[in-house]
């Protein structure tokens, strides 16, 4: 099957009622995250962004919006109502980005968390996890509080798509993976459930980034008050040889 073929608008559309189940032991990421690897996105003061590199997370910093525990490894990321915006988007994010950028087609990429929603901001939506690129998102995962489910939110271009990838548990705690290979092919596993997708045009032309985020959406309350919390208990990025 042609490069073209599986990125259109109609085979991404076959593609997303593409859903089933597998085993939860699948979903087992014990590896605690390696902080060195990221990059850490935070706010600096009021309108500014700073950003800590993995190096410098490897040493121990902390700040409210970041912090690690030194004995289980888990990291705790957090926004905050008044944060300024990150790249533009409509409400505040803290995100860890993987260091190195990648091309689909030239690369497997695989990125796997597991993670506890410590706090819901008022709208009851965080982001937590992605794909990102240069000019925005290509795939989000967001948790929904109010019907207690993930959705993976596919970015091509003008148009979006959604559906339902799992369940969250609840404890709050979710497990997931994103998989990309260079025949097109995307795999998002939620708490078991497996979705089946191609990777959208808006991936296929720039370089992308697995992040993992602590990320509100829409509208939120523009106060301290107004926060998201979550707290990664293991995350691993790989790359592994085609």
């Amino acid at each position: 099957m042609s490069l073209s073929r599986l990125i259109c608008a109609t085979c991404l559309t076959l593609a997303l009622a593409g859903t089933a189940l597998v085993p939860a032991s699948a979903m087992d990421t014990r590896s605690p995250p390696q902080a060195g690897s990221f990059t850490l996105q935070e706010p600096q003061a009021r309108l500014k962004l700073r950003l800590v590199p993995g190096s410098t997370l490897a040493t121990g910093y902390h700040s409210p919006f970041y912090q690690q525990n030194p004995a289980t490894g888990a990291i705790i990321l957090r926004t905050d109502g008044l944060q300024p915006s990150i790249r533009g988007q409509t409400a505040p994010a803290t995100v860890l980005r993987e260091g190195t950028a990648w091309y689909f087609q030239q690369t497997p990429a695989d990125m796997n968390a597991s993670l506890h929603i410590d706090t819901w901001p008022s709208d009851q939506r965080v982001i937590i996890g992605r794909i990102q690129s240069p000019h925005g998102a290509v795939v989000e995962l967001v948790a929904d509080g109010h019907r207690s489910q993930v959705t993976v939110t596919v970015h091509d271009g003008s148009s979006t798509h959604n559906i339902v990838a799992g369940t969250i548990y609840p404890d709050r705690n979710v497990s997931y993976a994103i998989s990309s290979r260079p025949n097109g092919t995307l795999v998002v596993v939620v708490n078991g459930s497996r979705s089946v997708l191609a990777m959208p045009m808006a991936g296929t032309a720039s370089v992308m980034w697995f992040e993992a985020v602590a990320g509100q959406t829409g509208w939120h309350m523009p106060c301290h008050g107004d926060m998201a919390q979550v707290t990664f208990t293991s995350l691993e990025v790989r790359h592994p040889a085609p």
